[in-house]
Protein backbone atom coordinates (compact mmCIF):
# COMPACT_ATOMS: atom_id res chain seq x y z
CA UNK A 1 0.00 0.00 0.00
CA UNK A 2 1.30 3.24 -0.87
CA UNK A 3 -0.93 4.82 2.13
CA UNK A 4 -2.60 2.29 4.74
CA UNK A 5 -5.73 2.67 5.62
CA UNK A 6 -4.39 2.64 9.44
CA UNK A 7 -0.79 2.38 10.85
CA UNK A 8 -1.08 1.29 14.41
CA UNK A 9 2.89 0.80 14.29
CA UNK A 10 2.98 4.17 14.04
CA UNK A 11 1.53 5.05 17.82
CA UNK A 12 2.94 2.14 19.50
CA UNK A 13 6.34 2.98 18.82
CA UNK A 14 6.80 6.24 21.06
CA UNK A 15 5.37 4.36 24.05
CA UNK A 16 6.98 1.03 23.25
CA UNK A 17 9.93 1.24 25.97
CA UNK A 18 7.54 2.79 28.45
CA UNK A 19 5.38 0.03 27.92
CA UNK A 20 7.72 -2.88 28.40
CA UNK A 21 8.93 -1.30 31.25
CA UNK A 22 5.20 -1.14 32.97
CA UNK A 23 4.64 -4.77 31.88
CA UNK A 24 7.63 -5.95 33.37
CA UNK A 25 6.37 -4.32 36.44
CA UNK A 26 3.07 -5.93 36.28
CA UNK A 27 4.86 -9.38 35.93
CA UNK A 28 7.00 -8.56 38.89
CA UNK A 29 4.32 -7.77 41.12
CA UNK A 30 1.44 -10.01 39.97
CA UNK A 31 -0.64 -7.48 38.65
CA UNK A 32 -2.99 -9.22 36.29
CA UNK A 33 -6.35 -8.31 36.99
CA UNK A 34 -7.09 -5.07 38.84
CA UNK A 35 -4.72 -3.29 40.38
CA UNK A 36 -3.39 -0.01 40.68
CA UNK A 37 -2.83 0.53 37.07
CA UNK A 38 -6.61 0.08 36.95
CA UNK A 39 -7.58 2.15 39.67
CA UNK A 40 -5.39 4.81 38.60
CA UNK A 41 -6.75 4.64 34.63
CA UNK A 42 -10.18 5.15 36.04
CA UNK A 43 -9.50 8.06 38.08
CA UNK A 44 -7.45 9.63 34.39
CA UNK A 45 -10.40 8.77 32.56
CA UNK A 46 -12.94 10.53 35.40
CA UNK A 47 -10.53 13.70 34.46
CA UNK A 48 -10.16 12.99 30.61
CA UNK A 49 -13.65 12.20 30.20
CA UNK A 50 -15.30 14.62 32.65
CA UNK A 51 -17.26 12.30 34.14
CA UNK A 52 -17.32 11.45 38.12
CA UNK A 53 -17.89 7.58 37.88
CA UNK A 54 -15.47 5.11 35.30
CA UNK A 55 -15.47 1.63 35.73
CA UNK A 56 -13.40 -0.20 33.73
CA UNK A 57 -14.10 -3.36 32.03
CA UNK A 58 -13.15 -6.35 29.21
CA UNK A 59 -14.39 -4.23 26.01
CA UNK A 60 -16.65 -2.00 24.71
CA UNK A 61 -19.60 -4.78 23.86
CA UNK A 62 -19.36 -5.89 27.85
CA UNK A 63 -20.01 -2.07 28.34
CA UNK A 64 -23.01 -2.25 26.13
CA UNK A 65 -24.65 -5.51 28.18
CA UNK A 66 -23.77 -4.61 31.79
CA UNK A 67 -24.41 -0.64 30.95
CA UNK A 68 -28.11 -2.06 29.83
CA UNK A 69 -28.51 -4.62 32.85
CA UNK A 70 -27.46 -2.05 35.26
CA UNK A 71 -29.89 0.99 34.04
CA UNK A 72 -32.49 -2.01 34.61
CA UNK A 73 -33.15 -2.85 30.48
CA UNK A 74 -34.36 -6.72 30.40
CA UNK A 75 -37.10 -9.40 28.50
CA UNK A 76 -40.76 -7.14 27.65
CA UNK A 77 -38.53 -3.90 27.17
CA UNK A 78 -38.41 -2.23 23.68
CA UNK A 79 -34.86 -0.48 22.92
CA UNK A 80 -35.08 2.02 20.36
CA UNK A 81 -31.78 1.71 17.87
CA UNK A 82 -29.80 3.32 15.03
CA UNK A 83 -30.11 1.10 11.83
CA UNK A 84 -26.45 2.10 10.67
CA UNK A 85 -24.02 1.40 13.36
CA UNK A 86 -21.74 -1.28 14.12
CA UNK A 87 -23.18 -4.90 15.40
CA UNK A 88 -22.64 -4.84 19.21
CA UNK A 89 -25.56 -2.38 20.12
CA UNK A 90 -28.30 -4.61 18.73
CA UNK A 91 -26.73 -7.58 20.00
CA UNK A 92 -26.43 -6.38 23.42
CA UNK A 93 -30.40 -5.73 23.55
CA UNK A 94 -30.80 -9.25 22.40
CA UNK A 95 -28.51 -10.59 25.19
CA UNK A 96 -30.63 -8.76 28.02
CA UNK A 97 -33.63 -10.14 26.36
CA UNK A 98 -35.07 -7.29 25.40
CA UNK A 99 -36.63 -6.03 21.45
CA UNK A 100 -35.06 -3.96 19.32
CA UNK A 101 -36.56 -1.10 17.20
CA UNK A 102 -34.50 0.33 14.58
CA UNK A 103 -34.59 4.08 13.77
CA UNK A 104 -33.47 5.57 10.63
CA UNK A 105 -30.31 7.78 10.59
CA UNK A 106 -30.40 11.93 9.79
CA UNK A 107 -29.07 12.55 6.34
CA UNK A 108 -27.82 15.08 7.28
CA UNK A 109 -25.23 14.36 10.75
CA UNK A 110 -25.46 10.77 10.27
CA UNK A 111 -26.62 9.80 13.86
CA UNK A 112 -30.00 8.65 14.63
CA UNK A 113 -32.96 10.57 12.94
CA UNK A 114 -34.60 12.68 16.49
CA UNK A 115 -37.99 13.28 14.27
CA UNK A 116 -38.33 9.58 13.24
CA UNK A 117 -37.20 8.72 17.37
CA UNK A 118 -40.13 10.89 18.36
CA UNK A 119 -42.42 9.45 16.26
CA UNK A 120 -41.46 6.06 16.30
CA UNK A 121 -41.74 6.42 20.40
CA UNK A 122 -45.73 7.22 19.77
CA UNK A 123 -45.86 3.87 17.91
CA UNK A 124 -43.92 1.48 19.77
CA UNK A 125 -43.26 2.76 22.92
CA UNK A 126 -39.75 2.72 23.89
CA UNK A 127 -38.93 1.23 27.33
CA UNK A 128 -35.07 2.59 26.36
CA UNK A 129 -32.62 4.01 23.63
CA UNK A 130 -29.11 3.32 22.61
CA UNK A 131 -27.89 6.58 20.91
CA UNK A 132 -24.55 5.77 19.36
CA UNK A 133 -22.17 8.85 18.59
CA UNK A 134 -21.19 7.95 15.26
CA UNK A 135 -17.83 8.64 13.22
CA UNK A 136 -16.30 10.76 15.40
CA UNK A 137 -18.69 13.19 16.47
CA UNK A 138 -22.71 13.48 18.09
CA UNK A 139 -25.97 14.12 16.88
CA UNK A 140 -26.91 17.62 16.01
CA UNK A 141 -30.23 17.23 18.46
CA UNK A 142 -28.16 15.89 21.27
CA UNK A 143 -29.57 18.04 23.80
CA UNK A 144 -33.52 16.94 22.11
CA UNK A 145 -32.58 13.63 22.75
CA UNK A 146 -31.60 13.56 26.20
CA UNK A 147 -34.15 16.11 27.21
CA UNK A 148 -36.78 13.79 25.05
CA UNK A 149 -36.42 10.38 26.70
CA UNK A 150 -35.97 12.47 30.43
CA UNK A 151 -39.48 13.82 30.03
CA UNK A 152 -40.93 10.47 28.30
CA UNK A 153 -39.22 8.05 31.04
CA UNK A 154 -37.09 6.18 28.09
CA UNK A 155 -33.84 5.17 29.50
CA UNK A 156 -31.46 6.41 27.75
CA UNK A 157 -27.45 4.60 27.21
CA UNK A 158 -25.26 6.50 24.90
CA UNK A 159 -22.57 4.68 23.26
CA UNK A 160 -19.14 6.30 22.56
CA UNK A 161 -17.59 3.56 21.37
CA UNK A 162 -16.12 6.36 18.76
CA UNK A 163 -15.90 9.49 20.70
CA UNK A 164 -13.08 10.05 23.22
CA UNK A 165 -12.17 13.84 23.10
CA UNK A 166 -15.63 14.85 21.34
CA UNK A 167 -17.09 17.62 23.19
CA UNK A 168 -20.99 19.16 22.59
CA UNK A 169 -22.07 22.31 24.41
CA UNK A 170 -18.99 22.86 25.55
CA UNK A 171 -18.31 19.84 27.46
CA UNK A 172 -17.25 16.22 27.34
CA UNK A 173 -20.36 14.06 25.16
CA UNK A 174 -19.92 11.80 28.48
CA UNK A 175 -20.30 14.34 31.12
CA UNK A 176 -24.31 14.86 30.74
CA UNK A 177 -25.20 10.93 29.95
CA UNK A 178 -27.53 9.31 32.07
CA UNK A 179 -25.10 6.02 31.29
CA UNK A 180 -22.65 5.96 28.31
CA UNK A 181 -20.08 3.48 26.62
CA UNK A 182 -16.53 3.64 25.26
CA UNK A 183 -14.36 1.05 23.69
CA UNK A 184 -10.78 1.19 23.41
CA UNK A 185 -10.40 -1.69 20.66
CA UNK A 186 -6.74 -0.91 19.32
CA UNK A 187 -8.07 1.20 16.40
CA UNK A 188 -10.43 3.63 18.47
CA UNK A 189 -8.91 7.09 18.88
CA UNK A 190 -7.72 6.01 22.23
CA UNK A 191 -6.79 2.24 22.25
CA UNK A 192 -5.79 -0.35 23.77
CA UNK A 193 -3.20 -3.16 23.38
CA UNK A 194 -6.25 -5.61 22.99
CA UNK A 195 -9.96 -5.41 23.51
CA UNK A 196 -10.98 -3.04 26.72
CA UNK A 197 -13.47 -0.86 27.41
CA UNK A 198 -15.22 1.47 30.83
CA UNK A 199 -19.20 2.67 31.42
CA UNK A 200 -19.58 5.63 32.87
CA UNK A 201 -22.59 7.60 34.90
CA UNK A 202 -22.91 10.62 36.93
CA UNK A 203 -25.15 8.01 39.29
CA UNK A 204 -22.75 6.99 42.16
CA UNK A 205 -25.71 4.07 42.79
CA UNK A 206 -25.65 3.08 39.00
CA UNK A 207 -21.68 2.98 39.28
CA UNK A 208 -21.78 0.78 42.33
CA UNK A 209 -23.71 -1.65 39.95
CA UNK A 210 -21.82 -1.44 37.33
CA UNK A 211 -18.96 -2.47 39.11
CA UNK A 212 -20.51 -5.11 40.71
CA UNK A 213 -21.64 -6.97 37.38
CA UNK A 214 -18.38 -6.84 36.19
CA UNK A 215 -17.04 -8.76 38.67
CA UNK A 216 -19.71 -11.38 39.02
CA UNK A 217 -22.27 -9.53 40.41
CA UNK A 218 -20.14 -9.51 43.82
CA UNK A 219 -21.26 -8.04 46.89
CA UNK A 220 -18.52 -9.66 48.86
CA UNK A 221 -15.04 -12.06 47.96
CA UNK A 222 -18.01 -15.12 47.69
CA UNK A 223 -21.54 -13.23 48.28
CA UNK A 224 -23.14 -12.11 45.14
CA UNK A 225 -26.12 -9.47 44.65
CA UNK A 226 -26.44 -9.92 40.92
CA UNK A 227 -25.87 -12.29 38.30
CA UNK A 228 -23.54 -10.43 36.37
CA UNK A 229 -19.99 -10.84 33.94
CA UNK A 230 -16.38 -11.63 34.11
CA UNK A 231 -15.38 -8.39 32.46
CA UNK A 232 -12.58 -6.88 34.43
CA UNK A 233 -9.29 -5.26 32.63
CA UNK A 234 -5.88 -6.10 33.59
CA UNK A 235 -3.35 -4.44 34.43
CA UNK A 236 -1.24 -4.48 31.49
CA UNK A 237 -4.03 -2.69 29.50
CA UNK A 238 -4.58 -0.13 31.98
CA UNK A 239 -0.62 0.65 32.15
CA UNK A 240 -0.66 0.77 28.29
CA UNK A 241 -3.51 2.84 28.08
CA UNK A 242 -1.99 5.15 30.38
CA UNK A 243 1.13 5.69 28.26
CA UNK A 244 -1.26 6.15 25.12
CA UNK A 245 -3.34 8.85 26.93
CA UNK A 246 -0.02 10.53 27.72
CA UNK A 247 -0.05 11.57 23.43
CA UNK A 248 -3.44 11.27 22.47
CA UNK A 249 -3.92 14.84 22.58
CA UNK A 250 -0.86 14.69 19.69
CA UNK A 251 -2.82 12.01 17.62
CA UNK A 252 -6.49 14.04 17.61
CA UNK A 253 -4.62 16.84 16.37
CA UNK A 254 -2.99 15.04 13.55
CA UNK A 255 -6.43 13.87 13.02
CA UNK A 256 -8.14 16.29 12.84
CA UNK A 257 -5.31 18.27 10.50
CA UNK A 258 -5.94 15.40 8.24
CA UNK A 259 -9.74 15.64 8.22
CA UNK A 260 -9.64 19.63 7.43
CA UNK A 261 -7.61 18.43 4.58
CA UNK A 262 -10.13 16.52 3.18
CA UNK A 263 -12.68 18.14 3.91
CA UNK A 264 -11.39 21.32 1.65
CA UNK A 265 -9.64 19.00 -0.70
CA UNK A 266 -13.07 17.24 -1.59
CA UNK A 267 -15.88 20.53 -1.19
CA UNK A 268 -14.59 21.13 -4.94
CA UNK A 269 -16.15 18.22 -5.85
CA UNK A 270 -19.65 18.98 -5.01
CA UNK A 271 -20.65 16.99 -7.77
CA UNK A 272 -19.16 13.40 -6.94
CA UNK A 273 -19.30 13.49 -3.38
CA UNK A 274 -20.26 14.83 -0.01
CA UNK A 275 -17.89 14.98 2.85
CA UNK A 276 -19.34 15.25 6.16
CA UNK A 277 -18.11 16.37 9.79
CA UNK A 278 -19.05 16.95 12.97
CA UNK A 279 -22.49 19.58 13.18
CA UNK A 280 -22.59 22.75 14.54
CA UNK A 281 -22.04 22.90 18.32
CA UNK A 282 -19.55 20.11 18.46
CA UNK A 283 -16.11 19.41 18.05
CA UNK A 284 -15.53 16.12 16.54
CA UNK A 285 -11.87 13.70 17.16
CA UNK A 286 -10.70 12.84 13.69
CA UNK A 287 -11.79 9.94 13.50
CA UNK A 288 -13.30 9.18 10.37
CA UNK A 289 -13.80 10.50 7.21
CA UNK A 290 -16.90 10.32 5.74
CA UNK A 291 -17.46 10.49 2.57
CA UNK A 292 -20.66 9.79 0.65
CA UNK A 293 -20.20 9.14 -3.34
CA UNK A 294 -22.85 10.77 -5.12
CA UNK A 295 -22.61 8.20 -8.76
CA UNK A 296 -20.46 5.35 -8.07
CA UNK A 297 -21.21 3.25 -5.46
CA UNK A 298 -18.52 2.76 -2.38
CA UNK A 299 -17.81 -0.97 -3.49
CA UNK A 300 -16.86 0.33 -6.89
CA UNK A 301 -14.38 2.83 -5.65
CA UNK A 302 -12.79 0.62 -3.11
CA UNK A 303 -12.03 -1.75 -5.91
CA UNK A 304 -10.10 1.58 -7.79
CA UNK A 305 -8.47 2.80 -4.72
CA UNK A 306 -7.34 -1.13 -4.00
CA UNK A 307 -5.79 -0.79 -7.64
CA UNK A 308 -4.39 2.44 -6.65
CA UNK A 309 -2.73 0.91 -3.47
CA UNK A 310 -4.55 3.21 -1.23
CA UNK A 311 -5.62 1.89 2.03
CA UNK A 312 -9.90 2.33 2.41
CA UNK A 313 -12.37 1.40 4.40
CA UNK A 314 -16.69 1.37 3.89
CA UNK A 315 -18.11 2.34 7.57
CA UNK A 316 -20.77 0.80 7.36
CA UNK A 317 -21.22 -1.12 3.98
CA UNK A 318 -24.64 -2.98 5.48
CA UNK A 319 -27.09 -1.60 7.63
CA UNK A 320 -28.47 -3.60 11.04
CA UNK A 321 -31.84 -4.48 9.25
CA UNK A 322 -29.63 -5.92 5.98
CA UNK A 323 -27.75 -8.38 8.80
CA UNK A 324 -29.57 -12.10 8.99
CA UNK A 325 -30.58 -11.94 12.83
CA UNK A 326 -32.46 -8.43 12.22
CA UNK A 327 -33.94 -8.73 8.92
CA UNK A 328 -37.40 -9.03 10.79
CA UNK A 329 -36.62 -6.45 13.65
CA UNK A 330 -38.96 -3.70 14.36
CA UNK A 331 -38.68 -0.47 12.35
CA UNK A 332 -39.64 2.85 12.76
CA UNK A 333 -39.51 3.36 8.63
CA UNK A 334 -38.52 2.13 5.74
CA UNK A 335 -35.16 2.86 6.66
CA UNK A 336 -34.02 4.52 3.65
CA UNK A 337 -31.35 7.05 4.27
CA UNK A 338 -29.10 4.23 6.14
CA UNK A 339 -29.71 2.00 3.28
CA UNK A 340 -28.97 4.64 0.96
CA UNK A 341 -25.71 6.02 2.64
CA UNK A 342 -24.50 2.33 3.42
CA UNK A 343 -24.06 1.91 -0.70
CA UNK A 344 -22.47 4.59 -1.07
CA UNK A 345 -19.86 5.56 1.48
CA UNK A 346 -16.10 5.47 1.48
CA UNK A 347 -13.28 6.53 4.34
CA UNK A 348 -10.07 7.22 2.81
CA UNK A 349 -6.84 6.92 5.39
CA UNK A 350 -7.31 8.21 8.63
CA UNK A 351 -4.98 8.39 11.79
CA UNK A 352 -3.18 9.27 14.47
CA UNK A 353 0.31 10.41 13.04
CA UNK A 354 -0.73 10.91 9.13
CA UNK A 355 0.96 12.78 7.37
CA UNK A 356 -0.52 15.60 4.78
CA UNK A 357 1.45 13.96 2.08
CA UNK A 358 -0.41 10.79 2.98
CA UNK A 359 -3.44 12.82 2.99
CA UNK A 360 -2.88 14.39 -0.61
CA UNK A 361 -1.90 10.96 -2.16
CA UNK A 362 -5.06 9.29 -1.13
CA UNK A 363 -7.70 12.37 -1.94
CA UNK A 364 -5.63 12.73 -5.60
CA UNK A 365 -6.45 8.80 -5.47
CA UNK A 366 -9.79 9.16 -4.97
CA UNK A 367 -10.62 12.06 -7.52
CA UNK A 368 -8.35 9.93 -9.85
CA UNK A 369 -11.44 7.31 -9.35
CA UNK A 370 -14.30 9.25 -9.86
CA UNK A 371 -13.08 9.91 -12.71
CA UNK A 372 -11.95 13.40 -12.79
Amino acid sequence: MRVPFIDLKRIVDPIRQQVIEDWTNCLENCEFVGGAGVQKLEKTLMQRLESSHVVSCANGTDALVIGLQALGVGPGMKVAVPNMTFWAPFEAIVQVGATPVLVDINPDDLQMDFDEFRRGHREHHFDAAILVHLFGWTSAALASFRSFCRSEGITLLEDGAQSYGVRAGGESVYTAAQLSTISFYPAKVLGAAGDAGAIMSPDPKVAEKVRALCNHGRAGHYTYDYVGWNSRMSGAQAHFLLRMIEQVDGLIASRRVAEDYYYNHFEALSKHCRVFKAPSGVTGNGYLIVIESLKQTGDELAAKLRDLKIGCARTYPQTLCEQGPAQNALRTSDLKHSQRFSRMVINLPLFGGITLEECRMAAESLEEAFGQ
